[in-house]
């Protein structure tokens, strides 16, 4: 598509044909891109962060449902991450239940990461105890102790992957 020939989702960014005035996944009016990049102008002003440039090249941080992309995507916002929201490839509508990429720019990714895993932190504190157990030789759903090499939980029966 040329750019004059689309327009793209306030939302979630998706791109879509110019004669389509709705975005499928979040049943809001299509604008054309000279206004999202406004809109985006006006959000990246209300918290000061770095720039991002037209050099800056672009990485992909998560892949997710729409829903959980739009929330990381808000969260780095609030963190001053600038950061764009875009379709992943296989999928041209965005109708079949699509999976979405969260984009920063390559120097921010790793504070976009760092921000993402604090998110999750957060939002599930459970993984982080079942990571602590994981380190300390434990099965990582119940915390019952296990061998090394151990390939299933005796406890709680969870198929357990080891490396090497």
């Amino acid at each position: 598509m040329s750019a004059e020939n689309i327009k793209c989702c306030p939302e979630c960014g998706s791109e879509y044909y110019a004669y389509i005035a709705t975005c499928a996944d979040c049943d809001v009016p299509l604008i054309l891109p000279e206004e999202a990049e406004k809109e985006q102008m006006k959000e990246r002003s209300k918290k000061p962060h770095r720039a991002v440039t037209s050099h800056d090249e672009w990485v992909a941080v998560r892949e997710d449902a729409i829903e959980g992309i739009r929330e990381l995507s808000d969260f780095l916002s609030g963190e001053g991450i600038f950061c764009k929201v875009m379709l992943a490839p296989g999928c041209s509508t965005g109708k079949c239940g699509c999976r979405y990429l969260l984009l920063t720019a390559r120097e921010d990714a790793p504070a976009a990461h760092n921000c993402i895993e604090e998110f999750y932190a957060r939002k599930h504190p459970e993984i982080k105890t079942s990571q602590e157990w994981e380190s300390e030789g434990r099965c990582p759903a119940c915390g019952y102790c296990v061998g090394h090499g151990t390939k299933e939980c005796p406890d709680c029966g969870l198929r357990l992957m080891t490396e090497g």
